[in-house]
């Protein structure tokens, strides 16, 4: 199967590239050619007026705390967690997790990712699994570990030994699924809620097994300082004393990072997932990204779930992480052009996917998202100015993922969009009533 998108203006966001007007032919899963273009194709789509780019990859999400948004609200970490969050995930049963799970899908689809990387609850990584694939979107997953922890619920804190074998039951079945689109993580929350004994084993295995680890870790300053107190180390001092902190490695927000803790990034090649609008929303400050990207450490984007965020929106993180880094480094530290490949080739390359996504070049997986210029705030500036300060999302007309349509004309072709919310929203009572919180 082929397809032509004729007439659009390409971002290629490839280093020493500049955008340009093109056609680009898509071969099966692939980008095939990008150029002025003759040949026929079994599908001509007219992509005139529009913007070609790679679809965002989002570096940090909890798809199963989609259904939480607006139930936390004005409250720092770690009474997020103990008082709402935790509860709310200790309560989600099968189909209230595949409601959220699936409403955080066709969100991030709409706005244009195409490629997260996901933290689920201690139950259910099965569910999470199946909706991934069936979504056609592009994913990297792990069941979040927890075996101890202050104000973990009974129904969320495991053993060591029941977490390690859940663990491994699912890399057994989703290590490599859908012809490697979607694969397993490990995912062991943060230092408060895992033993040194779990935290070592995940070390072991992640090795063994050649797989990602994505973490939580400096946060928030109580965070750090309830580590420091449990551990006698700083936080990621602590995931350099159990092995944690690899290139293997995805930390998720790193807001709260002396010297030494930037300097033990660097030198393992531990990546940061910057979660801008949810590090605030949160009061728990901001990430200091332009000197992170100065000491050579890969940053990305995420939106962290919607129980703190309470929007998916990737570009909208874009955007949020230039004006922020503008604000605490100055002008010139992270522009634009940064912010964007953040969101693109840089999450690519912390997930280790920088040879098939993150930038719209021949030979990639054809993860294409397609903007709409008219939509766009102009029309001043250049391509990718006005996509990230002109609007960004509400431009996205189709996404495309190894070449398939998962949204046309605005619109899902897998799921219905109303049919997911009207779930989720019908899951909502009977999970509230469930963790006692209606």
């Amino acid at each position: 199967m082929t397809v032509l998108l004729r007439g659009g203006f390409v971002l290629p966001l490839t280093e020493g590239t500049r955008p340009l007007q093109a056609d680009v032919l898509i071969s099966g899963t692939r980008v095939a050619e990008i150029g002025a273009i003759g040949t026929k194709a079994d599908e001509t789509v007219d992509v005139s007026g529009c913007v070609l780019m790679a679809g965002l990859v989002q570096t940090h999400v909890h798809l199963v705390q989609t259904i939480f948004r607006g139930l936390a609200e004005d409250m720092a970490l770690l009474d997020w967690l103990r008082a709402r969050v935790w509860p709310l995930e200790a309560a989600l049963d099968e189909a209230s997790l595949r409601a959220s799970v699936r409403l955080g899908i066709a969100e991030l689809l709409l706005g244009g990712t195409t490629t997260i990387l996901d933290m689920g609850t201690t139950h259910h990584g099965d569910v999470v699994a199946e909706e991934l694939i069936r979504s056609g979107i592009r994913a990297r997953f792990g069941q979040a570990m927890m075996d101890t922890g202050e104000g973990v619920p009974p129904g969320l804190v495991e053993t060591t030994r029941a977490s390690l074998d859940a663990s491994a039951a699912l890399v057994k079945r989703w290590a490599k699924a859908a012809s490697g689109r979607v694969g397993y993580v490990y995912a062991p929350r943060f230092a408060l809620s895992c033993s040194r004994g779990l935290l070592e084993a995940v070390t072991t295995l992640s090795k063994m097994n050649g797989l990602l680890v994505h973490t939580h870790s400096n946060e928030n300053v109580d965070e750090r300082t309830a580590v420091q107190n449990a551990t006698g180390r700083t936080p990621i001092g602590y995931l350099v004393d159990v092995g944690i902190a690899s290139e293997r490695t995805i930390v998720a927000h790193g807001v709260h990072l002396d010297d030494q803790e930037i300097e033990m990034l660097r030198a393992t090649r531990t990546s940061i997932a910057h979660c801008p609008s949810s590090n605030l929303k949160l009061g728990s400050g901001i990430a200091q990204v332009a000197r992170l990207r100065s000491a050579k450490i890969t940053v990305g984007i995420g939106a962290d779930g919607a129980a703190c965020n309470n929007s998916l929106d990737g570009f909208a993180e874009v955007r949020l992480a230039t004006l922020l880094a503008r604000v605490v480094s100055g002008l010139g530290t992270l522009s634009a052009v940064d912010a964007l490949g953040m969101a693109t080739h840089e999450g690519a390359r912390m997930l280790q996917l920088a040879d098939e996504v993150g930038t719209l070049e021949v030979g990639k997986r054809a993860d294409i998202v397609v903007l709409d210029l008219a939509r766009l705030d102009g029309p001043a500036g250049d391509a990718v100015t006005r996509v990230v300060f002109g609007g960004g999302s509400r431009a996205v007309r189709d996404v495309l993922v190894d070449g398939e349509f998962l949204v046309r004309n605005g619109a899902l072709t897998k799921m219905d969009a109303a049919e997911v919310r009207a779930k989720a929203a019908e899951q909502l009572g009977p999970l509230l009533e469930r963790a006692h919180l209606a």
